[in-house]
């Protein structure tokens, strides 16, 4: 696997952290590692884009709140710059909210301060990489939050207050039969229906079956011997 210590040439790091105890730890820390070239630190946000122009960092390690700013708003006058690093985000938050701003920002990978120096190095060399990182405790949140994103949001119709039995006779008319068919596929009587699709055509305020039947369509509904589309995706 990857590491900066077997890099051509020594990787130039860019530590931006409103803490300076822990930035001026860290980037003499970093300094001792084979591998490792010049270290700058930068302590507010404007201090780095500045830094980040007359040092050109391979990898800029970015605090996700710096001072009352969101450090995200760095990383694209980071991409902006000829040589332009990669940014990994170096934080003590966890939220899945914060992660995935910031790679939808452009940063290449998240490690929580709590992380070891050797874990660190090796998100480097990840980044450095094209790959990107993302430490364990992170992943399962911000692939939750992704497909939570992603997810097509339910719009409310006068399908969801129907009852099962409606339904049945809603895909019956979908399938286009008749009153007397439907009674004798649900095994109901024909005034039964008749009263269903009244029920229907008043939830769905619409004055014709023709029109009840097109509209249940744009909403997916299935004909009684149709696939359920729901169902169908649910057991894939």
């Amino acid at each position: 696997m990857s590491d900066p210590r077997t890099r051509g040439r020594d990787v130039s790091v860019l530590v931006v952290d409103d803490h300076r105890i822990f930035a001026d730890v860290l980037t003499s820390r970093l300094a001792q590692e084979p591998g490792i070239g010049e270290v700058t630190a930068a302590h507010a946000l404007d201090e780095a884009r500045v830094l980040g122009h007359h040092a050109q960092p391979d990898v800029v390690l970015l605090d996700y709140q710096v001072h009352d700013e969101v450090g995200t708003t760095l990383i694209a006058d980071l991409r902006a710059l000829d040589s332009a690093p990669q940014v990994l985000m170096l934080s003590a938050t966890e939220e899945a909210r914060a992660v995935v701003d910031a790679l939808e920002h452009g940063a290449s990978g998240w490690v929580v301060k709590g992380a070891r120096i050797e874990v660190l190095m090796h998100a480097m060399a990840e980044v450095q990489e094209g790959r990107m990182y993302l430490s364990p405790a992170t992943v399962r949140p911000v692939v939750e939050r992704l497909l939570t994103q992603n997810r097509p949001v339910h719009q409310p119709s006068f399908l969801d207050d129907l009852t099962e039995r409606q339904v049945e006779v809603l895909r019956c008319l979908v399938s286009g039969m008749s009153r007397a068919e439907t009674a004798r596929r649900l095994y109901i009587t024909t005034n039964t229906v008749r009263t269903h699709a009244q029920v229907l055509l008043r939830a769905a305020d619409e004055h014709s079956t023709l029109a009840l039947v097109a509209k249940a369509r744009r909403l997916g509904v299935a004909g009684i011997d149709e696939a359920d589309p729901e169902t169908t995706a649910s057991s894939r």
